[in-house]
């Protein structure tokens, strides 16, 4: 564990934010080898029926990976004001919530999977396979949940190491586990949705194991549900639930706009997706990072201690952009590739309009890092309603202006890619606004006694 109210924030900052790189590229290494193995080994239309069950995935669990970030901020606070009882209290009352509200979900998600297919405009070649996939994933969302949760609470008490090491070794098992089924056994989109659920329900037990042998904080002895920590929880979840949520369905009317150019299109956009989110990891990671040291410190009432790790990481997060963007728009062609299928008629289509929409992004990612590291104070700080305001604000412009552009001035694919630069810089300018008037400050749940 670590204690952010004292130390050197620069080295403090980089070195809680390295095991949380490396654990979030794992993550999102899941993912990825999905649609990585399908589209090389199946075909293009098997990487287009993931990439659209993903997002139905992602939007579903998003009101639930929500509210654990949202309790990790309050046992960030409870550990910086020394207040242990009342933080094992949150462990226990969030795992009760939590549970019976993964399984809720997964149920319904599983019985609405095809009417989600349908909503979302999915063709009708890739149809079956996104079905099939949405219902593997989200059958074991309670897995999905667990994992997230305790790997929340770990990083709220600065112990980001425990959970890198299983996720690396499961994130080796998925791929592993695709390979064999897809390439050895031919289960194509079946084979990369059951080798997911397996490598997340081991992470999850893992993960378990590891909070009850070394991180007593997190013990919960006794099983409680305190009423009025339960209070404080959706309120500082709730707005990072309807966050995710509101982010993940503006994704969903992406995914359909997405749909209406073909599953060549798709498929395309799904690969430099993939390499999107994995690029901008360590920008976003720093954020996490952030939110924590502000967390500590807001809560120990060093107000100028948690501003200056803002300075701090705002430095950090623009340098990481400009060094990926350059690396990008030079390896995003070769990157892309290795999600294609060299002997697909359709891969050199796949491969231009996946390489021009990535192009678009990443000459921009300089704005991402703005937002997110006023994002990532904000959280800290307490202020959860503006955290989750600027990032959906970011997302609703890019979903609007991408049906502008393609339904109004007829442009194609690419119009998807110009639209994000645009919700960054002006909710980026909000953001820097917001902060200088101090519109966040007094908004911590609790401060050292």
């Amino acid at each position: 564990m670590e204690d952010f109210t004292q130390g050197r924030i620069t080295r403090q900052i980089m070195l809680f934010a390295l095991p949380m790189l490396l654990g979030n590229v794992f993550q999102q290494l899941y993912s990825m080898a999905d649609a990585m193995v399908v589209g090389r080994y199946v075909g293009g239309n098997a990487l287009a029926a993931v990439g659209v069950a993903m997002t139905v995935n992602q939007f579903l669990t998003a009101v639930l990976i929500g509210l654990t970030t949202g309790a990790s901020v309050l046992i960030s606070q409870f550990y910086g004001a020394k207040d242990h009882d009342r933080l094992r209290r949150v462990v226990s009352t969030s795992i009760i919530f939590l549970a019976v509200l993964s399984v809720v979900i997964g149920v319904l998600g599983v019985a609405l999977a095809p009417a989600l297919m349908r909503l979302l405009n999915a063709d009708p070649e890739i149809m079956d396979d996104a079905v099939l996939y949405t219902r593997i994933l989200l059958g074991g969302m309670v897995f999905t949940v667990f994992y997230n949760m305790y790997t929340a609470y770990l990083r709220a008490l600065g112990d980001s190491k425990g959970p890198l090491y299983i996720l690396i070794c499961c994130t080796l098992l998925n791929i592993v586990l695709d390979l064999i089924f897809v390439v050895v056994f031919r289960m194509d989109v079946l084979g990369v949705a059951v080798a997911t659920i397996i490598a997340q329900m081991i992470s999850a037990v893992l993960c378990y194991i590891h909070t009850l042998r070394n991180v007593p904080l997190l013990k919960v002895k006794k099983i409680v549900f305190d009423r009025g920590l339960f209070g404080s929880v959706i309120k500082y979840g709730a707005p990072a639930a309807v966050q995710l949520s509101l982010v993940n369905l503006a994704s969903l009317s992406i995914t359909r706009l997405i749909n209406s150019f073909g599953p060549n299109a798709m498929a395309g956009i799904t690969a430099a997706s993939k390499i999107d989110q994995l690029a901008i990891m360590p920008v976003s990671t720093v954020s996490m990072a952030l939110s924590t040291f502000v967390a500590q410190n807001m809560g120990a009432g060093k107000e100028d201690r948690a501003k200056k790790g803002l300075r701090t990481s705002v430095i950090m997060m623009v340098m990481l952009a400009l060094l990926l963007s350059g690396l990008l728009l030079y390896l995003s062609p070769g990157l892309i590739s290795m999600f294609l299928n060299p002997e697909e008629a359709a891969t050199t289509e796949i491969l231009t309009l996946g390489r021009e929409y990535l192009s678009i992004i990443v000459a921009f990612y300089f704005l991402f890092a703005f937002l997110f590291a006023f994002n990532g104070f904000f959280r800290g700080a307490g202020d959860a309603v503006i955290a989750m305001v600027f990032p959906v604000t970011s997302l609703t412009i890019r979903a609007a202006l991408a049906h502008v552009l393609v339904e109004f001035a007829g442009m194609g694919p690419e119009a998807l890619a110009w639209s994000i630069p645009a919700g960054w810089g002006l909710c980026s300018l909000g953001s820097l606004v917001y902060y200088k008037k101090r519109c966040w400050a007094g908004k911590q749940i609790t401060t050292k006694r």
